[in-house]
């Protein structure tokens, strides 16, 4: 194998195990509790999409309704996300508590630091190093998933 290839998934490698580090470290985003990277996440997609139900929520996420339901369990149990009865009374619609509203905005402004550091790296590439890095983002993930099939 190509050793400046070999560098290269090397590299991937260790980002991919600090992204897993950092998703298992639970942060304080000023509620008292901590809160898993994936619980937040999810508190960010009910905000953005207020009275999504279950299955919808899950459809936004990527992930299935099992996982969204365990979730959800345990961020009922942190009172940050409440239940809502839908006009049907079938659905169970998801809406956030006020410490869920604290911890969405904190979320979201440690995301706009993210897309400010991303804005600025972008500026930087010319547009064929954008595209470049587009398409080797777009395949890496597209085998990631085939992988976990």
């Amino acid at each position: 194998m190509n050793s400046e290839v070999n560098e290269l998934v090397k590299l991937f490698q260790g980002i991919l195990h600090v992204y897993t580090l950092f998703e298992k470290q639970p942060i304080n985003y000023g509620t008292g509790s901590k809160i898993y990277i994936t619980e937040v996440q999810t508190v960010s997609a009910i905000g953005e999409n207020p009275h999504a139900n279950m299955t919808q929520l899950a459809e936004i996420m990527g992930v299935t309704r099992g996982a969204i339901s365990q979730t959800v369990r345990k961020l009922i149990a942190k009172k940050l996300v409440v239940r809502l009865t839908s006009r049907n009374q079938k659905e169970i619609n998801l809406g956030l508590t006020d410490f869920g509203r604290m911890v969405s905005e904190s979320y979201q402004a440690k995301m706009k630091e993210v897309f400010i550091f991303a804005d600025e790296l972008y500026a930087l590439a010319s547009p064929a190093e954008r595209d470049l890095v587009k398409r080797l983002f777009l395949r890496i993930h597209s085998n990631i998933k085939n992988r976990i099939r």
